[in-house]
């Protein structure tokens, strides 16, 4: 995301070598990269000419193929005795292929796009995953992402910094299948609601990557042992499969007619207010003013997180409160129901319909 570090898996050497070929389609044919561009400098610039909103699968899966090799994820040469590199099966050539392709065109769509392109990367990645199925034909359907992290698992070597993107890697699977949630749920949804249900999404997308980076910079980067950005990115998958689990609730209210009755109090503006004052104050101040101050955000862009976060809530509220408004009455009603026990669990008010695992 544009929202996190950029985090490549540059795995070219080992699929050139596993005999994978590239995208017949490849954009530097329809973009005349200038003079003086090479390397890293061509492939941004080719980027920066596709990567517009909206943004299209077909450039996604053309682009996960033009960049050059920028970062190794795994050590592939280990010398040891006890721990020898394993041998790379066609299996795991796929799987490698498949992780690669799956994280470019992540990045690029989250350093590029707004909350509806992230709907072209979930088509985009359905295509690299029927690409897999059909040459590992013997594993389940339902198992091809599973293999990312089986994959990731085989060859690295666990030093801390692997550890940490291979759970950026794993957030990333939860996020797609978050909004393939979304995506289904926006084609199934009744035909006057879908302009209403579009707006939502949107106002969903922005209002938690609003909460994630929120959380994030303004408050956990002030630690710096070297665990954090795991329990960062554990924090976000939480997120997502909560999102997940509200879908299905919304699904039985819109399609099903189910009842919702609320579980919580309603979150008022001095609760959701404290949630942010609370969260916007650096931990172990003295010891950062001592070793880290470059970790203590200042307070023009504390200010300028509060203001876009109260913002997006706003935006999101809205957006739920349209919706709400265009369904039955009493449909409505148990719409409204959810959104302020959704609102609870932002501020902590609601235990998470799937708790944070605790090792």
């Amino acid at each position: 995301m544009n929202y996190r570090t950029p985090l490549i898996i540059a795995l070219t050497a080992l699929l050139a070598a596993c005999g994978h070929k590239s995208n017949p389609f490849d954009p530097r044919d329809t973009v005349q990269v200038p003079e003086g561009y090479t390397g890293e400098d061509s492939i941004a610039y080719i980027e920066n000419a596709l990567l517009k909103s909206p943004i299209s699968a077909e450039n996604l899966l053309a682009l996960a193929e033009v960049h050059s090799l920028q970062e190794s994820l795994y050590n592939y040469d280990r010398d040891d005795e006890d721990y020898p590199t394993p041998s790379v099966t066609h299996r795991d050539s796929a799987a490698l292929r498949l992780a690669n392709r799956f994280m470019r065109m992540h990045n690029a769509v989250d350093e590029k796009g707004a909350a509806l392109d992230q709907l072209a990367w979930v088509a985009a990645v359905d295509a690299i995953l029927d690409t897999f199925r059909s040459e590992v034909p013997d594993l389940p359907a339902d198992s091809a992402l599973g293999e990312i992290t089986r994959v990731m698992d085989k060859f690295s070597s666990l030093t801390q910094s692997e550890m940490n993107m291979m759970c950026y890697v794993e957030s990333s699977v939860e996020a797609y299948r978050t909004l393939k949630d979304y995506s289904q749920w926006l084609t199934e949804v009744p035909s006057r609601l879908a302009e209403l249900a579009r707006d939502e999404y949107a106002a969903w997308y922005n209002l938690n990557m609003d909460r994630f980076t929120f959380w994030r910079d303004v408050s956990y980067r002030q630690e710096w042992y070297s665990m954090k950005p795991m329990e960062v990115e554990s924090y976000y998958m939480n997120l997502m499969e909560n999102r997940r689990a509200e879908l299905a609730l919304e699904r039985g209210i819109i399609m099903g007619g189910k009842p919702y009755r609320q579980q919580g109090r309603t979150v008022t503006t001095v609760q959701w207010e404290r949630w942010i004052e609370e969260h916007s104050v650096p931990e172990d101040l003295d010891l950062l003013q001592d070793f880290d101050t470059i970790r203590i955000p200042t307070q023009e862009f504390v200010t300028e997180s509060v203001s876009s976060l109260k913002a997006s809530f706003a935006r999101w509220l809205e957006a739920r409160q349209a919706l709400a408004a265009a369904l039955p009455e009493e449909q409505g009603a148990s719409y409204d129901n959810l959104t302020a026990d959704i609102h609870s669990r932002m501020v902590g008010a609601l235990k998470p319909l799937v708790p944070l695992p605790i090792d």
